[in-house]
């Protein structure tokens, strides 16, 4: 049994990186006088880049570059920040050095410096390393767009491929060729955070987690509103997240390995009959991901179209899914879960679901759970909270609340207004709900669709030993902590 924090790097460390991004996102991300951050350093060494820049230029403030692909090449390695004004950057931004020092690429007004491709708007390739990119926003150009959108990938002959990657409070997304984000072939040491993620291509995910190792995806925010962004719903997508392993073993190795998914919010499914998260998937004839903690997630059920499931899985080893909430009138095959295997998959080995809450207060829940009970090898259910407005919870063909040895039967009493959520879609200048900073809305959809009543049944019921040292906000649990991903 790995360590209760519910993290492999650290609950204290994300916890107070985590909060930092929500308290900098509430001030407005940046001091600064002029439109020009305060300078923090020597000016030959933090550079400047403008859609009206010139790579022949020094890179100074007043002297912009014009293009993050010059920028990377040029910048001092010594800790630098390159600065992005607003406006549009066209084309693929194509990176492969690698830093001894952590380079950060980041917008001077978040998500104002706008990255636009008719493919990879941002391809992060070679031995990358040691770099994070902040604040930017980044979309395919429209429907006659291929390819993956952003792009962190090593290669399948076994060189260095990208490390130390970290993507923090970005908008990405409407890619109409592929995933939003694909990180694979053996690229390590890869932070997804304080991001929003929506709109996908056809038969694609938000994040591709493929083939790679040490990857953590916190404090995101996932949804999709296609009719937003001009296009229509096709109900053909699939999964917000997957983490698998497709390409064999051609990179060095087999199977994604120690991903943390923690602390994010989803809502808003439109796609195909899929999982929210689904770890493993393409029927291989190893374990494609072991080693996988989900953590501290609130998942809202506000949608019409048709899921899977909240979480799928096909393949994997080593799962840990503790202290999530699922909320909502969720349509799909099975509420909380499907676990099975594909094709040449091995059995899955040693899932735990400890401390969740899954609640659907309008009384729709008709499968707990879908799959073969013989496709795994040691699957546990221990004192989870299950809630379906008063109405019997149902079973399932993998597993019942009943095989649950402590089980909560009870109202957490999490507002049940969820078909009225603002979206989090950013409109130019500022999201739907009038915030300016991801980290405001995501405080803003925590509090109000996955906070627990202090008088619910989900209060001071969790098993301590279990539960991560934090809830989804950051905040300390105290010494009886509550089910699902919210301390009340």
């Amino acid at each position: 049994m790995r360590a209760a924090s519910g993290t492999r790097l650290g609950v204290a460390v994300l916890s107070v990186l985590f909060v930092g991004v929500i308290a900098v996102g509430a001030r407005g991300m940046l001091h600064h006088s002029a439109g020009y951050p305060a300078a923090s350093r020597a000016e030959n060494c933090d550079r400047w880049v403008g859609p009206r820049g010139n790579n022949r230029a020094s890179g100074a403030r007043d002297r912009p570059w014009a293009t993050l692909k010059y920028a990377a090449k040029h910048v001092r390695d010594a800790g630098c920040t390159v600065w992005f004004r607003d406006g549009v950057y066209k084309g693929t931004q194509s990176v492969e050095r690698r830093f001894s020092t952590r380079v950060t690429f980041r917008a001077i007004h978040p998500y104002r410096a706008v990255f636009v491709s008719n493919g990879a708007a941002l391809d992060v390739g070679g031995n990358a390393g040691w770099i994070t990119f902040r604040g930017l926003r980044l979309r395919q150009s429209g429907s006659g767009a291929d390819g993956v959108l952003v792009y962190v990938s090593g290669s399948d002959d076994g060189k260095p491929a990208p490390d130390h990657i970290s993507f923090v409070n970005n908008v990405i997304h409407d890619s109409w060729g592929d995933d939003l984000l694909k990180i694979r072939s053996a690229a390590d040491h890869i932070t997804v955070r304080g991001n929003v993620f929506y709109n996908q291509s056809a038969s694609e995910q938000h994040i591709d987690v493929n083939g790679v190792t040490n990857v953590t995806i916190e404090g995101n925010i996932f949804f999709n509103d296609f009719g937003g962004s001009g296009r229509p719903d096709r109900r053909d997508t699939k999964q917000f997240i997957v983490v698998k392993d497709s390409n064999g073993g051609a990179d060095g190795f087999r199977g994604s390995r120690r991903i943390t998914i923690e602390r994010n919010v989803f809502l808003r499914w439109q796609g195909g009959d899929e999982g929210v998260i689904s770890i493993g998937n393409d029927g291989s004839g190893y374990l494609e991901a072991q080693h996988v903690d989900i953590v501290n997630n609130l998942v809202i059920g506000n949608g019409s179209d048709h899921a899977d499931s909240a979480l799928n899985i096909y393949g994997a080893g080593d799962v840990r899914y503790v202290n999530n909430t699922v909320v909502g009138d969720f349509p799909t095959d099975s509420f909380a879960m499907s676990v099975g295997i594909k094709e040449a998959n091995p059995r899955n080995r040693d899932i735990l679901f400890a401390n969740n809450i899954w609640s659907d207060p309008t009384r729709t829940m008709r499968t707990f759970s879908n799959g073969d009970r013989g496709d795994t090898v040691g699957l546990t259910l221990r004192r989870n909270l299950y809630w379906n407005g008063g109405a019997r919870v149902p079973g399932g063909s993998l597993i019942k609340p009943r095989d649950d040895p402590r089980p909560v039967f009870g109202n957490p009493r999490i507002n049940r207004d969820q078909r009225r959520i603002s979206l989090p879609y950013w409109e130019g200048r500022r999201f739907r709900s009038g915030n300016r900073t991801i980290g405001q809305e995501f405080v803003r959809l925590v509090r109000r669709y996955g906070r627990i009543d202090p008088n619910g049944a989900a209060v001071n019921r969790a098993i301590a030993s279990l539960a991560p040292r934090d809830d989804i906000l950051g905040r300390p649990r105290r010494a009886s902590p509550d089910l699902g991903a919210f301390e009340a």
